[in-house]
């Protein structure tokens, strides 16, 4: 008997990293007049062009000024100071993780008179040697993801290749020639992964139409993003904004549309082909509770996978089936003899047996338990490769995915001077296995329950023009199980098997074929 269940794990675990990642962006620069000097104590400010948030800061005695921690989005920047023409930017674009460098000039004038920029280029940044890549959300949502999940977008990126990523597995990459699953996952500036315990594995996999951006940092990345040295995965889940909008999708994948695989199994001339059905649907909903104050952002997306998989046994034949070894031959074609184990004995210090008569065992001598075992096994429906009889049965199994996703973020714009940030994140992808036994309980292949969920919340607080905080707390959990199918149900009890616990299907393992191990 093996162990009722195997992987269990539930952990629960609260992430507060010392070295806060930069997964929000931030203005920087110095403002002067047209001479060159230096303008102090000049108000700067921007304002959110899709909220209405407004953030404010003084440049200090040499001009400079910085406003941080300022969400991706659309901006406009105004800068005054008595004495001077007031000047607006606009068109400016943050996004995550930017840190941009923008001076400003002053004309002299009274406050009256006013001068408007609108950028006709983008900005580039030159306060940051990070080598990476960045997506937005529009690139994201367009590009012909596989499965239509958001990480594949590393995929395209050059520098990373892709160990794994099928069926709902978790993403699987080395990222620049790092270590696989070795990679820092941020989202909205909280942790993405596991307990680190082993391997920093990536743990969620958000909804491409709940991601605004996505920004890889592959190397020369600075230490604030800390936690690993095999790249890094920065990402930004929507918001709501000061208008409503919203989004369905569905995304449908069917075996029809598929050639069958080479070792399906055959209906005369006719190759079966293992089914597939494979749907991602879902939407998303977002905008004002409050104008310019309260904003919400709600996300689902679910998948219903069901995936054929051509699964090939070895079962004892029809005439072993009936205790007739007559024709049970070893690759060679060599006859296997059955001996009656009741005959053992000495003789001149070695052990002889006696073989039963044509091979074959006596009706009275068989096992009732082994009798029983026989309708867990099926039924061989093939001609066999070899003369053993090996693989003498194929079917169409398969397994059923079966993934949730929910995203829930609120945005508070108390203030200029405060920020509150709250979302919480569920994924559940658990698996059923679908058997090829006749007895779903003798299935070697086990369900896999799981789940994950993240709650994240930020308050950014400026204190003063030169003294801004941020604090942030990340809570995640993280259930997975592998159950088996003949869990519970008393079938040794049932099977005539006594002096052993009751608690699942027994493991049976005859010599030369498939076993039948609801655990596996």
């Amino acid at each position: 008997m093996k162990t009722l269940r195997k992987n269990l794990l539930w952990i629960p675990f609260l992430f507060a990293p010392l070295a806060m990642a930069q997964t929000t962006a931030q203005i920087n620069g110095a403002v002067t007049d047209s001479s060159g000097g230096t303008v102090a104590l000049a108000e700067v400010s921007v304002t959110n062009l899709s909220t209405g948030a407004r953030r404010e800061t003084a440049t200090a005695e040499r001009g400079y000024f910085s406003l941080p921690l300022l969400p991706s989005g659309s901006y406009r920047l105004t800068v005054r100071k008595d004495g001077f023409k007031p000047l607006t930017r606009q068109g400016i674009t943050l996004t995550t993780g930017q840190s941009l460098e923008l001076n400003i000039t002053l004309e002299i004038g009274s406050i009256s008179e006013a001068i408007s920029v609108v950028a006709t280029s983008s900005i580039l940044e030159t306060r940051s040697s990070d080598a990476g890549q960045f997506v937005e959300a529009k690139t994201i949502e367009n590009m012909p993801l596989g499965d239509r999940r958001s990480m594949n977008i590393i995929n395209l990126m050059g520098g990373a290749v892709f160990v794994n990523y099928d069926a709902g597995a978790k993403p699987n990459f080395s990222l620049a020639g790092g270590r696989t699953q070795s990679q820092m996952f941020w989202i909205d500036g909280g942790s993405g992964q596991n307990m680190r315990l082993g391997i920093g594995q990536m743990d969620m996999d958000p909804p491409v139409e709940a991601v605004q951006e996505i920004k890889v940092l592959s190397n020369n990345y600075s230490a604030e993003y800390g936690g690993s040295a095999g790249g890094v995965i920065v990402t930004t889940t929507k918001s709501g904004t000061n208008q409503f909008r919203g989004s369905l999708f569905e995304y449908l994948r069917n075996e029809k549309i598929d050639s069958a695989n080479f070792f399906s199994p055959t209906s005369g001339s006719q190759k079966i082909k293992a089914p597939l059905r494979y749907n991602v649907f879902g939407g998303t909903v977002g905008g004002p509770v409050r104008r310019d104050k309260l904003f919400f952002f709600f996300a689902y997306e679910g998948s219903k996978r069901s995936e054929g998989l051509t699964r090939t046994l070895t079962v004892p034949t029809a005439l072993q089936r009936t205790a007739d070894f007559s024709d049970t031959r070893n690759a060679a074609g060599g006859l296997i003899p059955i001996y009656d184990p009741a005959t053992t004995r000495q003789e001149a210090g070695r052990t002889v047996r006696t073989q039963f008569p044509g091979n074959r065992i006596p009706a009275a001598r068989l096992d009732p338990v082994a009798l029983k075992l026989l309708e867990f096994f099926p039924v061989a429906n093939r001609t066999a490769d070899n003369l053993s009889g090996a693989n003498n049965f194929r079917a169409n199994g398969g397994n059923f995915l079966s993934r949730s996703n929910y995203t829930a973020k609120v945005d508070y714009h108390q203030s200029a001077a405060n920020h509150f940030l709250a979302r919480y994140l569920y994924n559940s992808d658990g698996r059923v296995a679908r058997s090829v036994y006749p007895v779903e309980a003798a299935e070697t292949a086990s369900d896999q329950p799981a789940h994950q969920q993240y709650i994240f919340g930020s308050w950014t607080r400026v204190i003063s023009p030169r003294i801004v905080n941020d604090a942030r707390v990340n809570y995640g959990s993280r259930f997975a199980d592998a159950r088996s199918k003949g869990l519970d149900g008393n079938w040794p009890e049932k099977l005539g098997l006594r002096g052993v616990p009751q608690d699942a299907f027994p493991t049976i393992s005859p010599a030369g074929f498939t076993e039948v191990d609801p655990i596996g």
